[in-house]
C-alpha cells in the first residue's frame, strides 16, 4: 500500500487501471489490484479464517459501541472494532474446527476512566444492577455513561443498555424485556462526550 499526495487533480477513490484509491482516517492511499489465486487454502488459512468469522459474527452487532469502548485509547492507525477483533482473536479457546469464544476474556472496551464494579440482584420484576460512586473520585464524572451489554449465547442475541449515568447508582431491567433463561454480562463506563472509557468488567452468567 502506497501514500500519496493529491495533485491537481485531487485524490481518487475506486478502480483506475491496475491501482485502487481510498481514504481511511484522512488518510489518502493507493493500492495495486490484488492478483488472483487458485492455490486451495492451507488448512492454517482455513482454520484462521473460521476463528476469523466466528469472531467477527460475534462482535459485529457491538460495533458502534466497541469503537466507543475503544475510543480512549487515541489510536489513529486501528479502529477500536479492529482492536477489539485482535484481542479476541488471540483469546479464543479451542482447536478448528471446535472454536469456543471465551466470554470472560472479551473485552468491549478500555480506558482511563474509573471501571464500573457493580453488583446485581434479581427479583420478581426483574434485574437491578447497583454500584457505588463518590463525588470527585478521579476519573470519573457524574454524567459518565454506564453502558450494560448482556448476551444469550443460546439465540445469539444482545441486549444494549446506555441510559444510565454513574451518578444513579442503579439501573433496573424488567423481566418482559429479556427472553432468556441466562445472559452474559458486561458493564463499563464512558464520558458524556464518547471520548473516554473504562476497562469493560464481564459479570459473569445472570440467571433470568
Amino acid at each position: 500500500m502506497g501514500l500519496y499526495v493529491k495533485g491537481v487533480l485531487g485524490s481518487f477513490s475506486g478502480k483506475v487501471g491496475t491501482v485502487v484509491g481510498a481514504n481511511w482516517r484522512s488518510i489518502d492511499y493507493m493500492r495495486s489490484l490484488p492478483k488472483p489465486s487458485n492455490k486451495p487454502a492451507t488448512e492454517k488459512q482455513v482454520a484462521h479464517r473460521a476463528k476469523f468469522a466466528m469472531v467477527i459474527n460475534f462482535l459485529s452487532p457491538l460495533r458502534e459501541l466497541i469503537n466507543i469502548g475503544f475510543n480512549d485509547a487515541g489510536q489513529t492507525k486501528q479502529t477500536g472494532f479492529n482492536r477489539a477483533t485482535g484481542h479476541l482473536m488471540s483469546v479464543v479457546e479451542g482447536e478448528f474446527p471446535d472454536y469456543t469464544i471465551p466470554y470472560g476474556k472479551v473485552i468491549l472496551g478500555t480506558g482511563s476512566l474509573q471501571p464500573i464494579r457493580a453488583r446485581v440482584e434479581s427479583d420478581l420484576d426483574g434485574l437491578a444492577l447497583s454500584w457505588t460512586f463518590t463525588e470527585g473520585t478521579i476519573n470519573a464524572q457524574p454524567d459518565d455513561v454506564v453502558n450494560i451489554v448482556l448476551y444469550d449465547s443460546e439465540t445469539d442475541d444482545f441486549f444494549v443498555y446506555q441510559d444510565a449515568l454513574r451518578e444513579d447508582g442503579t439501573y433496573s431491567i424488567p423481566f418482559d424485556e429479556l427472553n432468556s433463561e441466562s445472559l452474559h454480562t458486561w458493564v463499563f463506563a464512558s464520558s458524556a462526550d464518547g471520548t473516554k472509557s473504562s476497562k469493560s468488567i464481564y459479570m459473569g452468567t445472570l440467571s433470568v
